[in-house]
């Protein structure tokens, strides 16, 4: 089907583009009608268009109702939205924001792709390619920037505050992770499947009470933005529950998926897997069994010593016995006399001057507890 001028669509909240292109181009990896199937060779007519965007967010092209969802062997999760007389479906998806019957807007964000988007385009129940669909968005959108308006964006929008969080050095990566992982924080939440620990809901509660009782609240006019009208006194708190909220959300990637700030070291790793286990009231299999784990790890001795005037100082270790060790490093002499003094964690100190050796170490670890569990049959 060849799109005419009578098949303009017409969107009272604008329009928008699917999804955000980030900082490149994103390719089509696959286009409508006859293709060759990428992987067999075989001709085939292929029914929509496929992007290579992976964990994309994924908005509403106009003002639409959801009419459709589903899961099949083949488009995997797919969703349907209805814009007038068109009918768009957005396949291969991770998860989905906007459920059956749901009226959305241009700029909402309704799905997220898992590893690709496939998209296929009707219009009165009629195929057509859905670049031609997309064109016709983009056309509107170039019009309405001529026009002086402004498109629709997608709808991360943010209160305009200068707020930190104790995050901030790590701020892409976490970014990058709730492009992948917040749909599933969410559907998991929803579903039971992970609870907010109870020490960070009566954090919040106590923020937002106190917050209320210093009338911190509806100094603006409220908007979707910021729907609690908080004005520049507001940022200190806004700091607080950010850094609540991004904690919880690290929570829940080292307690559902074993997924950690690369920043972070091995044995910072282990303690924030081992608060997320205990936060979560979730037991541990060998708790309760009189196995010393540790008895099995590999063997670790560490020392620090002066040159011949005790002005120069190193610290040298030895993983599993062996003799020559590793490399020794020099340090400060404040710090020797810190570590003579037992004044540092034995562990703590060979994760910052041997973190190499120190990943082998827990890798045995978690090694030996799969192996005990194993012969269990936990």
């Amino acid at each position: 089907m060849q799109f005419t001028h009578e098949m303009m669509l017409q969107s009272d909240s604008g329009y928008c583009m699917p999804f955000e292109e980030k900082n490149k181009d994103v390719e089509m990896s696959l286009g409508y009608g006859k293709q060759k199937h990428p992987k067999t060779g075989e001709k085939f007519f292929h029914h929509g268009i496929d992007f290579d965007v992976k964990h994309y967010l994924l908005s509403a092209v106009a003002t639409g109702k959801v009419s459709g969802l589903g899961n099949d062997a083949i488009h995997g999760i797919y969703q349907v939205i209805r814009y007038g007389n068109y009918e768009v479906t957005y396949s291969h998806l991770s998860n989905v924001f906007a459920n059956y019957g749901q009226v959305v807007k241009a700029g909402q964000v309704v799905a997220v792709s898992a590893d690709m988007l496939h998209m296929e385009v009707k219009y009165n129940g009629e195929e057509m390619n859905p670049l031609e669909f997309l064109t016709m968005i983009y056309g509107n959108l170039k019009t309405m920037e001529q026009q002086g308006q402004v498109g629709a964006v997608p709808q991360f929008v943010t209160i305009d505050m200068d707020v930190h969080t104790m995050y901030d050095k790590d701020q892409k990566e976490i970014e990058e992770l709730m492009m992948r992982f917040f749909p599933d924080y969410m559907s998991d939440m929803s579903n039971g499947l992970y609870s907010i620990p109870e020490h960070t809901e009566l954090a919040l509660r106590n923020i937002f009470t106190m917050s209320a009782m210093k009338n911190y609240f509806y100094e603006t006019l409220p908007s979707m933005a910021n729907p609690l009208g908080m004005g520049a006194r507001s940022i200190p708190l806004a700091e607080k529950v950010q850094n609540l909220l991004i904690a919880d959300f690290l929570n829940y990637l080292a307690l559902r998926h074993h997924v950690f700030l690369s920043t972070m070291s091995a044995l910072e790793k282990k303690k924030a897997e081992d608060r997320a286990v205990a936060s979560s009231g979730l037991i541990d299999p060998l708790a309760e069994l009189e196995i010393d784990v540790q008895s099995f790890d590999i063997p670790r001795l560490v020392s620090v010593y002066p040159d011949k005037s005790g002005i120069r100082w190193w610290t040298k270790a030895w993983f599993n016995n062996s003799e020559a060790g590793e490399a020794a490093i020099e340090i400060d002499r404040m710090l020797a006399i810190k570590f003579i003094n037992d004044n540092v964690d034995k562990d703590e100190w060979l994760e910052e001057y041997f973190p190499k050796q120190m990943e082998v170490y827990h890798h045995a670890i978690e090694q030996t507890k799969e192996q005990i569990l194993n012969q269990l049959n936990l």
